[in-house]
This record gives structure tokens, sequence and C-alpha cells, in this order.
């Protein structure tokens, strides 16, 4: 079974319903952020080279980003229910 090595949890200001996940080293990520950005109907992540885009229904607000670091497949979270659930994948 998987076991959590690190989290971390980061203030996030959502502006204009979007924000991405993206590799620190922009000779690795084809398109930056937010350079491309094509939300995909129903979908809340859009996986790229390099960088994850988020979708979030809020307009403008602030929230927080829990980020995990595990060293294997964590287990599902069921600690809420959400309203919306995805997985994609980024490379750093």
């Amino acid at each position: 079974m998987a076991e959590l090595v690190s989290r971390q949890d980061f203030p996030l200001m959502i502006e204009f319903s979007h924000f991405a996940l993206q590799e620190c080293d922009e000779e690795c990520v084809p398109e930056p952020y937010p350079d491309g950005r094509e939300p995909v109907e129903g979908a809340f992540l859009t996986e790229r080279v390099g960088r994850i885009d988020v979708e979030s229904a809020g307009h403008t607000h602030t929230t927080v980003l829990e980020c995990e670091v595990w060293d294997g497949r964590p287990p599902v979270d069921e600690r809420v229910v959400w309203e919306e659930q995805g997985e994609a994948d980024i490379v750093s």
C-alpha cells in the first residue's frame, strides 16, 4: 500500500475561472500557461505536455490547493464528497 510522503497547502487566487499546474522548467513546456488554453466541455482538468489546466465553477475567488506526494498510487480520497473528480498526469 502506498504511503503519504508529504503534504503542503498553497493559498491560491482563481481569476477568470481557471489556473494551471505547470513544470517550472519552461523549456519542457511547449505551450506555457495560458497559451493554447481551450476548455473541454464537461471536463475540469485538461492534460497538456508539462502542465494541467484546471477549470473552476467560480469566476474569481481564493481557495487552498492541497498537494500530496505519495510513494505509489494513492488510495481514493473518501474524506469528503466531491462535486467533480478527475485524474491527470504531469511529468516534472
